[in-house]
């Protein structure tokens, strides 16, 4: 992977003195998916005193040597003091969650567009919020006759309509975005670099700055071709079908109370399945320009099975002062066509 000698983090604003001066061990968490990325610092606080507060935001770079890569903004969310050892573990997220919630954020709605792109919905719903949005134009062709948010939050509505398109919405980096999934140029304009990993001859694992493990998880059931569900009359008791695609069906389990949310459940559900797909998990030497949405190339030095491209949709990034650095990455492809 061709990386440096030394890996180190650097953390900018409040505190920053302590901070990078007695850091002990950090996490970052960087994931596609609702809930926003993080990082939580172990700081060593023997003698010391002048931390930041909960609220205050800090910079976090990532990398080895002197080539640091901008990880993005981060506002405190949690501190927790320790007595012994004398510690304290700071917790920030990528997005101004805070405790109190203005704007209704956390709350769960249910409501119903109709006529509308899905991109205009998102539009309306993050800067409620008082967030600024940035949408890829491929979601403005997206076009809902009929939508029900059904008892969500708007976050988790959002990511289940992002993800009915292969999509992302999520924070990131101050801004809300709504991006295709595994994109290249991410919808920030910062382009994202295809990272391509290789196994060395001797790949032991006492050797922790190059050891390389992954297993391959085939999606499971690829055998459905449609998807059925049940709804019954409220007036009469009668329980009536609907299905979506063809046969083989999946049942769902869930009995629906309207023909239309049974409907949009089945339609769903279709969806998901079409788009199941191969995952990997993989454990490797830390890399600062693997991130969720990038692309992962395994080359011809892993099992053919295993070689290609790979959409990355988590990774969590792990270091310590002894010069520990390690990415544990989860990743999907397109399921194959069935024959």
């Amino acid at each position: 992977m061709g990386l440096g000698i030394m890996p180190r983090v650097r953390i900018s604003g409040p505190g920053e003195q302590i901070i990078n001066s007695r850091l002990t061990s950090w996490e970052r968490i960087d994931v596609s998916a609702a809930q926003s990325d993080q990082i939580t610092l172990h700081i060593d606080t023997a003698g010391q005193t002048g931390l930041p507060k909960e609220g205050a935001e800090l910079v976090f770079s990532e990398g080895y040597d002197d080539r640091l890569v901008h990880k993005g903004k981060y506002v405190i969310t949690r501190i927790s003091p320790k007595l012994f050892p004398p510690t304290v573990t700071i917790v920030a997220t990528a997005a101004p969650f805070q405790a109190q919630d203005n704007t209704g954020f956390k709350e769960r709605h249910t409501r119903t567009f109709t006529e509308i792109s899905l991109a205009e919905i998102f539009r309306q719903l993050v800067t409620s919020h008082g967030f600024s949005p940035r949408v890829a134009s491929k979601f403005e062709t997206v076009w809902f006759k009929h939508i029900d948010q059904m008892n969500e939050t708007d976050s988790a509505f959002l990511v289940r309509l992002a993800k009915c398109h292969d999509g992302i919405a999520k924070p990131v980096d101050g801004l809300y975005v709504l991006a295709e999934k595994g994109q290249i140029k991410t919808i920030t304009g910062q382009d994202v670099p295809s990272v391509t990993v290789d196994v060395s001859d001797n790949n032991d694992p006492s050797d922790f700055r190059r050891f390389i493990n992954c297993q391959l998880e085939l999606a499971s059931r690829r055998n459905f071709l449609g998807v059925k569900a049940k709804w019954v009359e409220g007036s009469t008791g009668l329980e009536y079908e609907v299905t979506s695609g063809e046969a083989p069906f999946l049942m769902l389990q869930q009995v629906y109370e309207a023909s239309s949310t049974a409907q949009q459940a089945c339609n769903e559900e279709l969806q998901k399945i079409k788009r199941e797909k191969d995952s990997i998990r993989m454990d490797l030497p830390g890399d600062p320009y693997l991130v969720a949405e990038g692309i992962l190339e395994l080359n011809t030095s892993f099992p053919p099975e295993m070689v290609g491209r790979w959409s990355i949709d988590q990774v969590t990034a792990r270091g310590d002062s002894s010069g520990g650095y390690r990415c544990s990455v989860t990743a999907t492809r397109p399921a194959r066509k069935t024959q």
